[in-house]
Parts: structure tokens; C-alpha cells; sequence
């Protein structure tokens, strides 16, 4: 991968983790004196408002160290290209990575935002498996545990690590090593908690509900006729596109936008786990007619044309507001 890796706390208290979460940006807030030095390209004046807002035991050098790093930050967060952003929320672990689009600048509660537009944050790596905070590694966990604003991995193996964490990559090369074991504990039996299968997994459970729709819905008499549902690709094919999907869909039901499950994750709810649905109800299985959904939605749709359910499900959630005004 190209460009470096940050890790980010976004604003003071992470107060703007939720505007970049909904916005794609990463950012920083800063109150407006700072802001103002650092968009004039004035590193004395900036350096001049520290010292006003330092202690008066603050030391000359103290201070102009800070301000000096401040300046630096908003200058990187605002100047970042194809760089990697990293950021933890509770036990998730979110990455995007910056994008070319310029930089914004907007005021809020006397402060000011800088930030950066990223790819949508995604709390799974690029092999769509779950990305969470008690399944990395210690050692990571070490380096990742940071109360800086930002934080650049300089580390050249932390950075390899994280870039084999993004990718979904075997990290099996790094939890050998001697002293990552023994951060670990492995001498004391302990192991180290993964969610390397569950891409796997999922994908398998999706495979083997279609196989089984497929099969016993060809058309046979059971009380009533049930719809002729044929796979009109090869496994392999329906596999891969399914595949594509979690990606393409960042781990989102395609009718709710809600974030669907995968098979051994922590706290799972059967009803959100991931599910294959077609489009069409009345069409087959083939990858133009197959979208990623949460399992109850593929239950309450059942045979129901895509359009005419999101209409009725606006409905829905219409009188849900009306009810509760």
C-alpha cells in the first residue's frame, strides 16, 4: 500500500467522530486564534497563542515544542493524500484512507473543523472480515493505545502489521515471533482471538442456503406450488460475486443501510446475519439478481418485489414517526 499510516483522535473527546463517521472526512477542531495563525502560514503567531493560553510555569521551549506540533498536525491532517487513517470506537476498529478531494474548514461551538474527505470508514479489513479491538494482536494494541491527536506509525513492522490487518492478510508471520508471543502470553496457554474465518464462513453459510433453496424449490407440489428458484451461475461464480458484494456494500443491508452480521463475530443477532436475496423474488439465482441483505429483511420481503417492500417498509417506519410525535 502506498502513503503512510496515522492513527486519529478526532477532536477533543473524539466530539467529531460521529461528523466523520456520516461525512467521510477525518478531522481535527481547533479554536479559532490557532486557526487563523495556522491558515495565514504564521508559525510565531501560532506559537504567540499558545503561550498566552500555557501556564505561567510553562517554559519558552515547552511551549513553542507544542505549538510547533499543532501547527504541523492541521497541516498534515489537511495536506493528506492516499494516506491510511486509523481509529478506535469502543471495540471496533475503523480505517479510510484520504482522497484527493481539497480540504474543509467549518465552524462549530467557537472552534473550527479541519478535515480531511476520506473513503467511507469501514470497520472490516478488504477481505471483509470484522475488524475489532480485542481481536488485534497486543503488541498492536500497545502501539494503537495513543491519547496524541495524531499519531504517525513510523514503526516499519507496526506498519506492515496494520497493512496485513487492512488487507484481511495472514498475520501468522508476525504472532511467531518470539517477542510477540510473549506479549502475548502464548508460554501460559494463552491464545490470541481471531476473526480471520469469518468472511469464510459467511460466504459458506450463503452458498449452502441457496444450494438448499434451489433444491427444494423446483416447482414441486407442498400444499401449494413454490416457485421454480434455479442457480443460473457455478458455485465458484455465485461465491465470488457474493464476495463482492460485502465489499461493494461495506457490510450494509442493501434495502436498511444497517450493518449486517457474519457468522462467529461477538454479540451476534441472528436477525442481522448477512443473506443472499434476489432482487426479483420471481427471477433466479445469477449475480444480476442478488443482493446482500440482513436475514430478517430477506424474511419479511419473502416473495415481495424489491420496489413494492421498501415501499411498504417506508410505510412502516413513516407511521413508527407519526406514532411517536
Amino acid at each position: 500500500m502506498a502513503g503512510e499510516i496515522f492513527i486519529a483522535m478526532t477532536g477533543d473527546g473524539n466530539e467529531l467522530w460521529a461528523d466523520c463517521l456520516e461525512r467521510k472526512v477525518v478531522a481535527l477542531g481547533y479554536d479559532k486564534p490557532y486557526f487563523e495563525a495556522w491558515r495565514a502560514g504564521d508559525r510565531e503567531e501560532f506559537f504567540n497563542v499558545e503561550m498566552k493560553a500555557s501556564p505561567k510555569a510553562a517554559t519558552e521551549s515547552d511551549v513553542r515544542g507544542r505549538a510547533t506540533t499543532w501547527f504541523n498536525r492541521a497541516t498534515r491532517i489537511t495536506e493528506s493524500e492516499n494516506d491510511i487513517w486509523l481509529h478506535r470506537a469502543g471495540n471496533d476498529l475503523y480505517w479510510a484512507v484520504t482522497t484527493e478531494a481539497d480540504a474543509v474548514f467549518e465552524e462549530y461551538d467557537g472552534k473550527v473543523m479541519l478535515a480531511k474527505p476520506v473513503t467511507s470508514w469501514s470497520r472490516r479489513s478488504r477481505r471483509t472480515v470484522a475488524l475489532t479491538w480485542n481481536s488485534i494482536h497486543p503488541k498492536a494494541k500497545d502501539y494503537l493505545t495513543t491519547q496524541q491527536a495524531v499519531l504517525r506509525v513510523a514503526d516499519a513492522t507496526m506498519k506492515e502489521y496494520l497493512e496485513a490487518l487492512i488487507g484481511g492478510d495472514n498475520l501468522k508471520r508476525w504472532h511467531d515471533r518470539p517477542e510477540w508471543r510473549l506479549r502475548l502470553g502464548a508460554e501460559r496457554g494463552r491464545t490470541l482471538g481471531s476473526n480471520v474465518e469469518l468472511s469464510e464462513l459467511v460466504l459458506t453459510r450463503m452458498m449452502m442456503t441457496i444450494r438448499n433453496t434451489v433444491r427444494n424449490s423446483n416447482g414441486q407440489q407442498v400444499l401449494r406450488t413454490l416457485k421454480d428458484k434455479r442457480l443460473l451461475c457455478t458455485d465458484a461464480e455465485m461465491k465470488a460475486h457474493l464476495a463482492y458484494l460485502m465489499v461493494r456494500q461495506e457490510g450494509l443491508c442493501a434495502i436498511t443501510g444497517l450493518p449486517m452480521h457474519v457468522d462467529g463475530q461477538e454479540n451476534l443477532d441472528h436477525d442481522m446475519l448477512a443473506s443472499a436475496d434476489r432482487i426479483d423474488s420471481n427471477g433466479h439465482y445469477e449475480p444480476k439478481n442478488v443482493q446482500l441483505v440482513c436475514q430478517f429483511v430477506n424474511f419479511w420481503k419473502c416473495s415481495q418485489e424489491n420496489g413494492r417492500f421498501m415501499e411498504l417498509l417506508d410505510k412502516v417506519v413513516a407511521n413508527r414517526f407519526l406514532a411517536q410525535a
